[in-house]
C-alpha cells in the first residue's frame, strides 16, 4: 500500500514537473491573449504518433504576419528519459526552439518550414504544420538528403516521415521518480 501511494505521490510530481516545464499552468498576460491577437496560434500538446511509448512532448505559440502568410512559431518540448544507472528514475529535459513557417500555396491549412540543406548530404529538415480544424493540429516532421551521393551514409540520414498530434498524449511511465536532466536553452 505504501510503495503505491509512493508511485502516485511520484506520478503526480512528474507530470506537475512536466506541465510546469511546458508552461500550461501559466496565465497569458493581457499582451498575449487571444483577444488581442487574433494571429495568435497555439497548439498546446503533440505527441509522437509513431512511437506511442516515447515520452516526448512538443507545445507550440505562432504569431501569423498581417499578411496571414507566415507564422513565428516558439515550440517547447518536454522529454522524459530513463538512465541505466538508476532505472526507477526519469529524467526530465526540456528545449526551446524557433521555426518560421509559410502557408503553403496548395492548402489554406496547411503550413511549410524548411531548413537547410546542411552538410555532405544537404539534408533538408521538413517540418509541416496542419490545422485539422476544431483546433487541433498535427505536425509532420521529415529529414530529405539534396544530395543522396555526398556520402555513403547520406541515405541513411534520412528520416520521416514523422507524426506528432494531440492525440493519445496520456502515456504511462516506465519510472518512480523523477530529477532534472541535461538543460537545453
Amino acid at each position: 500500500m505504501a510503495a503505491d501511494k509512493m508511485t502516485m505521490v511520484s506520478t503526480t510530481r512528474i507530470v506537475g514537473a512536466a506541465m510546469l516545464a511546458f508552461g500550461v499552468w501559466s496565465e497569458p498576460s493581457v499582451a498575449q491573449s487571444p483577444a488581442t491577437s487574433p494571429g495568435r496560434v497555439i497548439i498546446p500538446f503533440l505527441a509522437n504518433v509513431n512511437r506511442p511509448a516515447d515520452l516526448e512532448f512538443e507545445g507550440v505559440e505562432c504569431e501569423r504576419d498581417v499578411n496571414g502568410k507566415r507564422m513565428e512559431c516558439t515550440f517547447q518540448q518536454v522529454f522524459l528519459t530513463t538512465s541505466e544507472i538508476v532505472p526507477d528514475t526519469c529524467l526530465i529535459t526540456t528545449n526551446r526552439y524557433a521555426r518560421t513557417f509559410d502557408l503553403d500555396r496548395e492548402s489554406a491549412n496547411r503550413w511549410m518550414s524548411t531548413e537547410g540543406p546542411e552538410g555532405v548530404c544537404g539534408i533538408l529538415d521538413v517540418v509541416a504544420l496542419l490545422d485539422t480544424g476544431n483546433g487541433r493540429w498535427t505536425m509532420e516532421t521529415r529529414k530529405v538528403a539534396t544530395k543522396p551521393d555526398g556520402a555513403a551514409t547520406c541515405a541513411a540520414m534520412e528520416t520521416g516521415p514523422e507524426t506528432l498530434n494531440g492525440q493519445n498524449i496520456r502515456r504511462p511511465l516506465p519510472c518512480r521518480f523523477v530529477q532534472p536532466g541535461g538543460l537545453v536553452f
